[in-house]
């Protein structure tokens, strides 16, 4: 997988420069570690693949506990493609190393809008925590928290108009942001080769305006 890795950090960047959905300028929520969140996280995980793949709003849905292996940086727009590709290959150096296996297909959670400085952090879900702490990375349980899931299918490039469609969704259903939003890249774009079948899971926290 590390080629898809690079290649998605090369992709994926080009899209930060429309983000329009609006993010938290927090750090996601993370569990402090121990056998009785790791065991919830493991079990939870397993649910998450059968969220449902249609295009679109697939609607708002308690998320649970996820565990992974993460790694926060930052950097200018322009820089940003070869910070991502960089991440994801530290990423899957530190899994190898402790002995980590993957649960799911690579993440991003991203925390601001500044083109001077857009920070992020890459996730890689896991299935158990290893016996060995990364050395470069940290392994974290991101919170469980309602999230509204939009599916959307197509090139990275064009990720800026599923933004555009999920703030006007709040904006007509009284929800507003209330956390970091993540994304999870579902296909291989060096398995899949065409970009139009290329499906991103948007997970936004939300909450309810008064």
């Amino acid at each position: 997988m590390k080629n898809s890795f690079i290649k998605i950090g090369l992709i994926i960047a080009i899209a930060f420069a429309f983000f329009s959905c609006g993010n938290s300028n927090d750090e996601a929520p993370v569990k402090k570690l121990n056998a009785d969140s790791i065991l919830k996280a493991n079990e939870n995980q397993l649910r998450l693949a059968t969220l449902d793949s249609k295009p679109g709003v697939v609607g708002i849905i308690n998320i649970p506990e996820m565990l992974t292996i993460s790694k926060i940086d930052s950097a200018p727009m322009k820089d940003v493609s070869f910070k991502v590709a960089k991440a994801y290959s530290v990423l899957e150096e530190e899994m190898n190393s402790v002995g980590a296996s993957m649960d799911g297909m690579p993440g991003m959670i991203t925390y601001n809008n500044d083109t001077t400085n857009f920070k992020f952090e890459c996730v890689l879900p896991i299935k158990k925590i290893p016996a060995k702490q990364p050395k470069h990375c940290k392994i974290v349980i991101l919170e469980a928290c309602p999230m509204l899931i939009y599916n959307f299918f197509g090139p990275y490039q064009q990720l800026y108009t599923a933004y555009n469609k999920i703030r006007d969704y709040n904006k007509s259903n009284g929800l507003e942001q209330n956390g970091p939003m993540r994304e999870f890249y579902l296909t291989d774009p060096t398995v899949e080769k065409d970009p139009a079948k290329w499906q991103t899971r948007i997970m936004v926290p939300v909450n309810k305006t008064k």
